[in-house]
């Protein structure tokens, strides 16, 4: 997809949709937004298949107690698809995340 510059990229845009949409904002109030998306990169890289370097608590501690709805969860999702698929991501990586937004779901909607 690009490397470390455009996973990072791709972070950076999802983040400034998510904290720009009412919707999604509040359950980011009082984050270290740096250190999230430092957390982000990591796992999106993993994700796309890129170096095992996620380090951050499991995606069931981190969501626990946020109550994370299932429309929340798949907008989130549509967001980052949609900004993946801008930034050129070819169908093999969107059905790789799309995989990956349903095995987590479980783990972060409450």
């Amino acid at each position: 997809m690009g490397g470390q510059t455009a996973v990072t990229a791709a972070v950076d845009a999802l983040y400034r949709v998510v904290l720009a949409d009412e919707r999604l904002s509040d359950y980011f109030q009082g984050l270290d937004l740096g250190r999230l998306k430092g957390h982000m990169v990591a796992l999106l890289s993993q994700v796309l298949g890129g170096p095992a370097e996620y380090t951050g608590r499991d995606l069931r501690g981190a969501h626990l107690g946020l109550g994370v709805v299932p429309a929340h969860y798949d907008l989130v999702g549509a967001y980052l698809l949609g900004i993946l698929a801008g930034l050129g991501a070819d169908d093999d990586v969107l059905a790789a995340v799309r995989g990956v937004l349903r095995e987590s779901a479980a783990d972060v909607v409450e």
